[in-house]
């Protein structure tokens, strides 16, 4: 599905689907052109290659896609393949869309697919409002509202990620550090990773928008307006860095308090260990003399002894008595 808009000074603005009035346009160059195609189809493949002439291997990056964001030039054209990296609130997870856009001094063509609807709607509607400031100017405006709407939808993401991250925190606080509390902080970690992994490329190819010879094809006037799209990009990845930091402090703080807590276990059981050792260590001297005087035999002396029994037990008692004191003054109880 494609969508054609045009605009001369004479004219104004318009919207059409007829292609001969588009071949006219190009052949003339009257009219400032912007050709939107969504969830392309044979018949406009055939329209980039025949009616725009663009070099088939610009059209097959476009169709097929590119695994990184990068700018190719071809004469008086070029070729800006982009990805949008979306988080779905509801799944908790990123989800990578990819747009492309023809550029001249005279056109824009962009291809996208119908997930990228309401975004590419959105500037259609600024391009209608206000046709001579926008499309009127320069094709080069609708470029750079495209990529300036496309920087300001990460901010909600921004702000999500940062409550989440709060909340996080605040859950460590109050002392909750359980595995789910770890499980959220590694995925959090992961999605801020991949979404500046995402946007690192896309600031370097906005980059090269504004420098030599990509610059000789956007209008002086739209200029200014890049060059504060990349000032965003950047305050954006600013932003993405201190998440990241901010997350890599949120873990660490989890690490240490799960460290706390299991040296405290650990100390627990070395008290634990230590009264039975106490305990063990007393009984056995007396194990091992009742297990003496419990053997079976006939011609034990002692057994003779008058009050041998009590004077057994008094000494049993004395040693326990006697290895207590000895483990207190130790401080070992």
């Amino acid at each position: 599905m494609y969508n054609i808009i045009l605009y001369s000074p004479h004219e104004g603005v318009a919207e059409t689907k007829d292609l001969e009035i588009l071949k006219d346009s190009l052949k003339k160059g009257n009219r400032k052109i912007w050709v939107d195609i969504e969830d392309a189809d044979d018949d406009e493949i055939d329209l980039l290659l025949n009616l725009f002439n663009f070099h088939p291997l610009a059209i097959e990056n476009a169709l097929l896609g590119v695994e990184i964001p990068k700018i190719d030039l071809y004469g008086d054209y070029g070729l800006l393949a982009m990805h949008r990296l979306f988080y779905n609130f509801e799944t908790e997870s990123c989800e990578r869309r990819e747009f492309e856009i023809f550029f001249s001094e005279n056109y824009i063509v962009t291809l996208h697919d119908k997930n990228l609807a309401r975004t590419f709607a959105s500037v259609k509607q600024k391009v209608l409002h206000n046709p001579k400031d926008t499309l009127g100017v320069s094709p080069s405006f609708v470029l750079f509202h495209l990529l300036a709407l496309a920087i300001k939808d990460y901010e909600p993401v921004m702000e999500e990620w940062q409550g989440t991250l709060d909340e996080i925190e605040q859950q460590m606080l109050r002392g909750d550090h359980d595995k789910e509390i770890l499980n959220q902080i590694l995925k959090f970690k992961k999605l801020v990773a991949t979404m500046r992994k995402s946007l690192l490329p896309e600031r370097e190819a906005i980059k090269q928008l504004n420098e030599e010879p990509a610059i000789s094809l956007i209008h002086p006037k739209v200029q200014p307006y890049l060059k504060s799209t990349i000032g965003e990009m950047q305050a954006l990845l600013h932003e993405l860095e201190n998440l990241r930091e901010h997350a890599s402090s949120v873990f660490d703080v989890y690490a240490a308090i799960l460290t706390i807590r299991m040296t405290e276990s650990s100390h627990q059981l070395n008290f634990v260990m230590q009264r039975l050792t106490i305990a063990a260590t007393i009984f056995m001297p007396l194990t091992f003399i009742v297990g003496v005087y419990g053997m079976n035999f006939d011609y034990m002396p002692e057994f003779h002894w008058k009050g041998f029994y009590y004077i057994l037990w008094g000494f049993m008692a004395a040693l326990a008595g006697g290895m207590l004191w000895f483990f207190k003054r130790k401080k070992w109880l």
